[in-house]
């Protein structure tokens, strides 16, 4: 039986939608449903859902992504002795048969800590960022400029909408679903609760190649995710989400890269010219 993890953020009618469907699974033993201390009325509508099968957590403050999903963690181990956890956004959709195939995977491939389906968008197009790789330090340095990222995906396999291997190891795995091995997770992994959202893939994946723990894409499996639902309701403004994910990426850049001063300062000149470039995208968006 898996257990399954979903983070709520004012968002109780996405969360809804995502648990009424997987509760009815019959390899689902429980789900939690972990809200990030909401400012809506999302606790009130979600004890609607509560059941022997469902259970809601409420953490007594919004300390982000990583430190959501490390608390419903911890609490599946400890109530549950959860084996294998799978890690969702509610504004995605997976079918149970996939999720007994990544549980067998991870049973019958013990080096392996997390294992994803392919990502599909919500026309059923699959989506390159998936899975990715780990760039190396000045890789992820110039990347913080949009427009060099743009023309240069230092972080994208190359033949990945073309793969259609069974298993791919790969790097990092997109963090809207995946499954884990809970100890591995505990030993190895777990999200650096510093970072409040965004790079917490990249983490994770440096972590576990740190500790030769290894992920996986099942190519022939898929989930759909609708995707940045959750977050464009939390964080409506480009500019607000860019300057967030700026401060994550410098974040990782000094405490995961090791970076230098000198590597941090030209990090920090690129964040500047960042900021620009995402404020006049977003002036002539609007002007349109």
């Amino acid at each position: 039986m898996i257990d399954i993890l979903v983070l709520n953020y004012n968002d109780s009618a996405t969360t809804t939608a995502f648990v009424n469907t997987v509760k009815e699974y019959s390899n689902v033993g429980h789900v939690l449903i972990v809200d990030n201390k909401s400012t809506d009325d999302s606790v009130k509508k979600l004890k609607e859902l509560l059941s022997p099968k469902v259970v809601l957590l409420e953490s007594d403050h919004n300390g982000g992504y990583g430190a959501g999903n490390n608390f419903g963690i911890r609490y599946l181990n400890e109530r549950f002795k959860s084996q294998f956890i799978l890690l969702a956004n509610p504004d995605v959709f997976v079918d149970e048969i996939t999720i007994l195939h990544l549980e067998q995977f991870l049973r019958q491939n013990p080096d392996y800590t997390i294992a994803a389906p392919f990502m599909l968008d919500s026309c059923g197009k699959k989506m390159k960022n998936t899975a990715f790789r780990i760039p190396s330090k000045w890789e992820y340095i110039v990347s913080l400029d949009i427009l060099y990222s743009k023309y240069v995906k230092s972080f994208v396999y190359p033949n990945i909408m073309n793969e259609n291997s069974e298993i791919k190891r790969v790097d990092a795995l997109t963090g809207s679903l995946f499954m884990m091995n809970v100890a591995d997770m505990l030993e190895y992994g777990m999200y650096d609760e510093n970072v409040f959202l965004y790079c917490e893939e990249l983490i994770l994946g440096k972590k576990l190649a740190k500790a030769g723990k290894k992920a996986a894409l099942l190519g022939n499996e898929t989930f759909v995710h609708h995707h940045s639902v959750s977050v464009d309701k939390a964080f409506g403004k480009s500019l607000t989400k860019h300057k967030l994910y700026l401060k994550s990426k410098l974040y990782v850049l000094k405490n995961y890269y090791n970076a230098n001063f000198f590597e941090r300062l030209i990090a920090l000149v690129l964040t500047k010219i960042s900021l620009i470039e995402v404020a006049l995208i977003y002036f002539f968006r609007k002007f349109k």
